[in-house]
């Protein structure tokens, strides 16, 4: 047991308690410093990285996944590299797949509707690249994807005045299954990046990964807590749970098990802003 200051997701106020192995999942770190709040900058920045599960969904729908006027998004490919196009699915990932979405346009449209003035921008950087992880040297400090996602956000902040930083959203895991060292890798990548891009308590959040997939094996079980304690040991994390309150379900759940459907990535983006708010609320 340790003694530690934690928030409740469902109190305001700050509490002085000693957490144990049974309420890990309902409590989330604190740390001292001033805490992250919506401010007046004109373009809000959500950054997105992880692996696939950041944009492979299959069933991307022309009706649905429309960004909301005022959500952008960087561009990454040829003319359209380093410059703000529209946020038109599938977004410009390393790895992008035709006929499939991720979590962040859902996330972004919800963001502007409930939080934003009119006149104000949101700024998606989509940096997610399929089956990469610590454990292969993508996502560790210095390492390429690493120092793209970096790159790609402080040339916003540098080159649009106004601009900041207001999320992280993390999908990954998958790779790393066997990486015994995972916990200390991802605690490093929070604190690190958040380092580089100068806002050591802007919001972070995890997702978890597909449940059909996870529970198939007791070492993704495992991994899977993991992912989801990082909020008890770092200030100003949350975790986008993918059982709660249902269980994210495909049809057929054995088809491309690893891998969220559409309508499964639009719930997550859902999922990702609730704990937004959450932490948004509560400091």
């Amino acid at each position: 047991m340790k003694t530690c200051l934690l928030f409740s997701i469902f109190m305001a106020s700050l509490l002085s308690c000693t957490v144990t192995s049974e309420d890990a999942f309902k409590k989330a770190a604190i740390c001292e410093g001033d805490a992250f709040s919506i401010d007046d900058s004109k373009y809000k920045i959500i950054l997105v990285i992880g692996q696939s599960n950041t944009h492979q969904g299959l069933g991307l729908d022309p009706n649905i996944d429309i960004p909301l006027k005022g959500v952008v998004q960087l561009g990454r490919f040829e003319e359209r590299d380093m410059q703000l196009v529209d946020a038109t699915e599938p977004l410009d990932h390393h790895t992008v797949k035709a006929n499939r979405i991720g979590f962040a346009l859902t996330f972004a449209n919800l963001f502007k509707q409930e939080l934003l003035a009119p006149e104000d921008a949101l700024i998606i950087v989509p940096c997610g690249h399929s089956g990469t992880g610590f454990e292969d040297n993508m996502w560790n400090k210095g390492d390429t994807l690493y120092n793209d996602a970096v790159n790609r956000v402080n040339h916003l902040l540098k080159n649009y005045r106004g601009s900041k930083l207001q999320a992280i959203l993390w999908h990954q895991g998958e790779r790393d299954i066997n990486n015994k060292n995972y916990e200390n890798a991802l605690t490093a990548f929070v604190e690190d990046i958040r380092t580089d891009l100068n806002q050591p308590n802007v919001p972070f959040i995890l997702g978890g990964m597909v449940p059909y997939w996870v529970n198939q094996r007791f070492s993704r079980r495992k991994h899977q807590a993991i992912i989801a304690g990082i909020k008890n040991n770092v200030c100003y994390t949350a975790y986008a749970d993918p059982t709660s309150p249902f269980r994210i379900e495909k049809k057929d759940n054995s088809k491309d098990a690893v891998h969220y459907d559409a309508a499964g990535q639009r719930e997550m983006g859902l999922r990702y802003f609730q704990e937004y708010l959450k932490l948004i609320e509560s400091n």
